[in-house]
């Protein structure tokens, strides 16, 4: 073989793993699409349009053991097809479905409403996420301060006199160790050990990416290990918004969960968007969800003097008051707080809370076992 034979042939095999796997992205988008359709609340049309999206990614890609299962769980839900219920749990189980081994139900809420008995606070856990540094040549632009800010959360989360959360219990993702599966790993761990009674903390910094231009929602969040060198690459890569949301709706049972997202970083080299209200909904449905998002959409995260203006107030805040403030109150501070400091930039930035309709108070520095709306130590 000449070496020019060689080459033609090391390029066309290349070509041929890319195509793959822009397949399998395309397989994995159409199934989040589905999943963006589906709630406790869906009704049969939007069930039967998720269907239909389960029966595309499978056309791109018939070994893809996820979409087997939701089309199962999807035509148990609507009574429909016994046999094919059964052929496509058996090929779930066949293809090992990530989703089947980690019992993900869309149609289940974890916590559907507060208990009222749960008087005192249980274990607390947090996942702190940030991502400054991505994948050399594949990942998108970096970001300069959201590893800075992740650091500086968790530090605070574990210092005794104020976040008061167990150090062995803030788990933090910072650059290369952020990759999807490693996210996805961390978060089932916390829905799976976090009890009732306990408070759940998930901060995430990162990019925010829309699926696309006409659809104003940020669907994908950036991992470490994202690949942004075509759209389907991307799809294939990147954490899904909608796998987030599904783990802290359908399967976190703790009843004290706040999740914040500082993202839309300014500077940012991709075309960001903050969260939407649709997103906010969907990670709010059930009871006992706070929501805190950076910014508006179509706004940008700023910052200075190596943070982010948000997380780095959130975090003065926190510390001034060591820990003990409401959710609530916490963010009327920083969002004045962000306001004011934005304004003299000449720019706009206006942080963003939003909650499940029935939502305890939760003052994220009460120590473990004491009383809900308390602090301090036991």
């Amino acid at each position: 073989m000449t070496r020019r034979e060689w080459i033609a042939l090391t390029a066309a095999a290349g070509l041929r793993a890319q195509s793959a796997d822009d397949s399998v992205g395309a397989a994995r988008d159409l199934v989040y699409q589905a999943l963006e359709l589906l709630s406790p609340h869906a009704a049969p049309a939007e069930i039967t349009r998720a269907l239909r999206f389960l029966r595309g990614a499978l056309d791109q890609y018939p070994g893809f053991g996820d979409a087997h299962y939701y089309r199962s769980l999807c035509l148990q839900h609507l009574k429909q097809d016994p046999t094919l219920q059964k052929s496509d749990l058996e090929a779930a189980q066949r293809y090992q479905s990530e989703a089947l081994r980690d019992k993900r139900d869309p149609f289940f809420l974890a916590v559907p409403k507060i208990d009222e008995n749960l008087a005192r606070v249980g274990q607390k856990w947090a996942l702190v996420i940030g991502i400054s540094r991505f994948q050399p040549e594949k990942g998108p632009e970096p970001l300069t301060f959201a590893a800075n800010d992740a650091k500086a959360l968790a530090d605070l989360l574990r210092d005794p006199s104020a976040g008061r959360f167990p150090a062995n219990q803030v788990f933090e993702l910072i650059n290369q160790a952020a990759t999807t599966s490693a996210i996805k790993a961390r978060l089932n761990t916390i829905a799976t050990r976090a009890k009732p009674e306990d408070i759940v903390l998930v901060y995430v910094s990162t990019h925010g990416s829309s699926r696309a231009d006409d659809i104003r929602q940020v669907s994908y969040l950036y991992t470490y290990d994202t690949d942004v060198t075509s759209r389907d690459q991307i799809f294939g890569t990147a954490l899904a918004m909608v796998d987030l949301s599904g783990i802290i709706s359908n399967r976190c049972l703790a009843q004290r969960t706040v999740v914040i997202f500082d993202t839309c970083h300014s500077g940012a080299g991709v075309a960001a968007q903050a969260l939407t209200p649709v997103e906010i909904d969907r990670l709010r449905e059930g009871a006992g969800r706070y929501i805190l998002s950076s910014c508006e959409p179509n706004q940008r995260s700023y910052e200075s003097a190596g943070h982010g203006f948000f997380t780095a107030s959130l975090i003065d805040h926190l510390r001034a008051r060591k820990g003990c403030v409401s959710v609530n109150d916490l963010f009327k501070q920083v969002r004045t707080d962000v306001i004011e400091k934005v304004r003299k930039l000449n720019k706009e930035q206006r942080p963003v809370i939003a909650n499940s309709e029935r939502a305890a108070e939760i003052v994220l520095g009460a120590a473990v076992g004491s009383p809900s709306g308390g602090c301090g130590t036991v």
